[in-house]
């Protein structure tokens, strides 16, 4: 099989990683029928499909997810030949989840003592579509993991809490057992520990990690007119931007820390791609769907370039601390509801949507 581009600017290159020019085929201009199966054809980009599709290039991150294990693990791309799911977006079932068993509490006031055998789970908000209080069911992530509990094997007491410090999540409400998972946190590549900083070094030698929950793409973002850089190397001597409390283990992992690049925190997205807009940044790193929802919210669609090719699948998963002496039972419990969440096709439908959702409100 030939390997595709997955998205459109650099199917717009023409070039394949083997060199051959793509030139567009007629079925690049027919629109896709929603709910029926799609055959990759070559000339093919997840983004035109996602255009033909949805009448949205941007909703490629809605494809990705329910066809991550066609795929694969490289967001940059896809297979002629492969057959991909494509969700119909105006036909999505309700949600399953028990939404009794969400709490919104603060970090000051005094938490009863779990209940015996009681699974205890802490999320933060305003992180859409993923964790969020003001959401249905709590956001995607959170809706997740509820039904994968609910599925669970011994069908275990849990109940899953906000409480909105993400900084004190991992340290000290699951470090000293107050609470069991935190969610939902993304796993460095822990192969590479000695390259990563200290928070990613904290997880890979602390945390232990559920199946994942979702897989999301995290993209570099550049002003339309900037060059096109070859490899990550070509973004040392560039100031980026990433908001405050997001992880870096993906910048990490290519030496983009300073002082090969300038860094700066912004208290939100909309603060990175203001300041990339008028030129204080040269760059900012986001997961896709949260940045186009930004650009768009903007008006900056013409203005920024989505660099794919340097794109990373990030997965999401939930944590437990690896001295929380019930660690491997819980994992067993939560793992076994999360395969049978999946194997139902319950998934894929809480990811549809819960996306289809969110893209309704950030179009």
């Amino acid at each position: 099989m030939k390997l595709l581009n997955l998205f459109s600017a650099f199917a717009v290159a023409g070039i394949l990683s083997t060199g051959t020019a793509l030139s567009p085929t007629p079925a690049s201009a027919q629109s896709i029928t929603c709910g029926e199966p799609y055959r990759i054809v070559r000339g093919d980009s997840l983004s035109q499909i996602a255009q033909r599709a949805y009448r949205d290039a941007a909703s490629f991150q809605l494809i990705y997810s329910v066809n991550s294990s066609v795929i694969g693990p490289n967001p940059s791309f896809i297979q002629e030949g492969s057959i991909l799911n494509i969700p119909c977006l105006d036909n999505v079932s309700p949600s399953t989840a028990n939404t009794s068993v969400l709490r919104q509490a603060s970090t000051t006031e005094a938490l009863p003592p779990p209940k015996p055998r009681e699974i205890r789970f802490v999320v933060g908000t305003d992180w859409a579509p993923f964790t969020n209080e003001d959401q249905a069911q709590g956001g995607m992530i959170t809706e997740v993991a509820n039904v994968a509990m609910s599925l669970a094997d011994g069908k275990p007491a849990y109940k899953i809490d906000f409480i909105n410090d993400w900084g004190a999540h991992l340290q000290p409400l699951i470090s000293d057992h107050a609470y069991d998972f935190s969610l939902v946190w993304f796993r460095p590549n822990c192969d590479v520990v000695d390259k990563l900083g200290d928070g990613s070094k904290f997880r890979c030698n602390n945390l232990d990690w559920s199946q994942p929950l979702f897989e999301q793409i995290v993209g570099y973002y550049t002003r339309a007119a900037h060059p096109r850089p070859a490899s990550h190397k070509d973004l040392f001597g560039l100031h980026l931007c990433r908001p405050a409390g997001y992880a870096t283990f993906m910048m990490e992992e290519y030496g983009l820390v300073e002082p090969n690049i300038k860094f700066t925190r912004e208290n939100s997205p909309d603060g990175c791609f203001e300041g990339l807009l008028s030129g204080k940044y040269d760059g900012v790193v986001l997961a896709s769907d949260v940045a186009e929802g930004a650009i768009a919210k903007l008006g900056a669609k013409d203005k920024v370039k989505f660099q794919d090719h340097l794109s990373y699948v990030a997965t999401m998963h939930a944590v437990i601390a690896k001295t929380n002496p019930n660690a491997k039972q819980y994992l067993a419990a939560l793992d076994s509801g999360i395969t049978k969440l999946k194997d139902s096709g319950e998934w894929f439908r809480i990811v549809t949507r819960q996306l289809a959702e969110h893209r309704a409100k950030t179009k």
